[in-house]
């Protein structure tokens, strides 16, 4: 990434609100993986063992139910070309942008804070659908 300017700083600050959200879906859903890694590492560390084997112990799992989310950001519209085949302008695609709301975006874009918003979202685990676990 080139360094030294404005414009280029504000590239990485500024994305389309649907990657901000799906980073932090796929984070949660590291986290996750991580977590059941570690419950069965233990298990199989309890289970392999001939002292600890011989006290019955299982690994705790734990599961992350749901994560309430709430980020103050500033929103911008922006518009994308919708090409036909010929390559003709057929149209725009919106695009909804959000940058985080932190001290270096305040500074350098001296934003005003009263005029952010604040995008509150909850991602919840619920079962697999039927359709998966019958594959």
């Amino acid at each position: 990434m080139p360094s030294g300017s404005n414009v280029n700083i504000e590239e990485v600050l500024i994305s389309p609100l649907s990657t901000i959200l799906g980073e932090m879906g796929k984070s949660i859903a590291q986290t996750q993986r991580s977590l059941d890694r570690n419950s069965i590492d233990t298990q199989i560390e309890l289970s392999s063992d001939e002292v600890l084997k011989e006290y019955n112990l299982e690994a705790t799992w734990y599961h992350i139910p749901e994560v309430d989310i709430e980020l103050k950001m500033t929103l911008s519209m922006s518009y994308e070309e919708e090409k036909d085949s010929k390559g003709r302008v057929r149209g725009y695609k919106r695009i909804l942008n959000a940058a985080p709301l932190n001290a270096s975006y305040k500074s350098l874009n001296s934003y005003d804070v009263e005029g952010s918003s604040v995008l509150k979202a909850k991602i919840v685990s619920v079962p697999p659908s039927y359709r998966v676990t019958e594959e």
